[in-house]
């Protein structure tokens, strides 16, 4: 009985240290891969082929973030794909789950700090632990069109499509799509009002406002 709590003690110990190690080599096996994109160093990576993670020149991802891209599992039918195209800008902390489909992330698109992209839920039952459940295939992947702006702590769920030039305001949970040129936000969120060009009008008097009171 001893020995197999030294054993337990043993194989704990082990992965203590063998985790972060894990870590560090595939966070810089990716920064390595991606010598023209800022990859923070304290990113979390956790992926099975590295072929499937595919991150192109000029994007910035920040601190703290933990990314999945995971394929082959026993509650997975699809491969996990990460795309992230020029520009993209992810902030500190984003949690983003590429597992049993794809998430694309089109050019210039920006997210703000603890933004969470699920990629895929589990199926339910009243028989089994949702645990021992496959994931679920009828909405995997998720897709942010070009020049996107999520807003910080939103949550984007499996199937989402977000339009391009679309804005998703703090702290919303997407359980839909979103047409291009659309502001969305709330739990769940909705259409708050379309995107125009007023909007570019009212930006640039803000701007000129901002610069004639910094010259005062």
């Amino acid at each position: 009985m001893e020995e197999m709590k030294i054993l337990e003690l043993l194989k704990s110990l082990i992965w203590i240290f063998k985790s972060p190690a894990i870590f560090w080599f595939k966070n810089l096996y990716v920064q390595l891969k991606n010598p023209s994109s800022r990859l923070s160093p304290q990113i979390i990576w956790i992926y099975d082929e590295i072929k499937n993670i595919k991150i192109e020149p000029g994007v910035t991802i920040g601190s703290f973030s933990e990314i999945c891209v995971q394929n082959g599992t026993y509650e997975s039918s699809k491969p996990g794909v990460l795309k992230l195209e020029t520009g993209v800008v992810i902030g500190s902390q984003a949690n983003i789950r590429a597992t049993n489909g794809t998430i694309c992330i089109k050019k210039n698109s920006i997210l703000a700090q603890q933004v969470s992209l699920i990629g895929c839920n589990h199926k339910i039952s009243l028989e089994k632990p949702y645990r021992d459940l496959p994931w679920d295939d009828c909405k995997t992947g998720i897709t942010i069109e070009e020049n996107a702006w999520i807003g910080s702590n939103v949550t984007v769920l499996p199937g989402c499509v977000i339009g391009k030039n679309s804005v998703v305001g703090a702290g919303s949970v997407l359980t839909r799509s979103i047409p291009n040129n659309e502001i969305w936000a709330g739990v769940p969120a909705r259409k708050i009002r379309a995107i125009n060009s007023s909007d570019n009008t009212l930006q640039k008097q803000l701007i000129d406002t901002s610069i004639q009171e910094s010259e005062v």
